[in-house]
């Protein structure tokens, strides 16, 4: 009734904070109209590392998903939700533009509708794998034609008096049974600069100044009027671009050995 365009959305790596994007398009084979719902998956709060890779056949992620040897055995064999833990995946409405957890519509006969399956990415500390489920369900069962014996929305009128909520509620467990699991992933990786002029603070009167955790970068400045310039060279050693702010954090003059 339904086909996809495919069955996994692989965001590779991106940096915390960051809002990503992919396509997923969504059709109807059939000669009738089909309700179709797309909604993130918030009910399961782990899932079995052997079942994702016997339901996707081995599938390419950012991060290995084999079972891991462990102290906690259920760590071991299972992998969180991450829409659980951050609410971190969104479904664009096509129309208003709107992030949503679930929508609701309508595929004319043969007809395909993209959707823009969205990661916020949480402001992570250390490096986090992503990994998540959108649910396809078929709303409609095999006998109902909609479209061609009557329109749905004639159908919604007279056995539900029009409300979409009742008929939703109504066909809460078909969704379980005609459903489709698009399987998401990515990384949260952790930004990496690098100066090669770099020191570590090692004085105990810059504790006042909230410095001791800071990488410092020493300037040995003349004691003569006028501009003075310094080349500070920096790596960027992560695999993607990367905004840098600069600041100059002034310190007293009793944090001077």
């Amino acid at each position: 009734m339904i086909f996809v365009d495919s069955h996994i959305l692989n965001y590779s790596s991106y940096y915390p904070g960051k809002m990503l994007g992919s396509t997923l398009s969504v059709g109807n084979l059939s000669d009738c109209e089909q309700i179709v719902e797309l909604s993130v998956d918030a009910a399961n709060p782990t899932y079995k590392k052997d079942a994702i890779l016997g339901k996707f056949e081995n599938p390419s992620l950012p991060f290995l998903l084999e079972s891991i040897e462990s102290s906690d055995e259920t760590e071991a064999k299972v992998i969180v939700n991450s829409e659980v833990k951050h609410e971190s995946w969104y479904i664009e409405n096509p129309v208003s533009k709107e992030l949503t957890k679930r929508i609701t519509l309508k595929l004319g006969p043969k007809a395909e509708q993209d959707f823009i399956i969205v990661v916020r990415a949480p402001n992570s500390k250390t490096t986090e794998n992503m990994l998540s489920m959108i649910n396809i369900g078929l709303l409609t069962y095999a006998d109902e034609r909609f479209g061609v014996s009557q329109s749905f929305e004639e159908f919604l009128k007279n056995k539900f008096n029009g409300s979409m909520k009742d008929f939703l509620k109504d066909r809460k467990k078909v969704t379980q049974v005609q459903r489709l699991e698009i399987l998401l992933a990515g990384q949260v990786q952790i930004p990496k600069m690098v100066c090669m002029k770099q020191i570590t603070p090692d004085v105990p009167a810059l504790e006042t100044e909230n410095l001791t955790d800071t990488t410092l970068i020493p300037l040995c400045i003349k004691n003569t009027a006028g501009q003075q310039k310094f080349r500070i060279p920096f790596k960027n050693t992560g695999e993607q671009d990367i905004e840098v702010e600069f600041s100059f954090h002034k310190v007293s003059q009793a944090a001077n050995p």
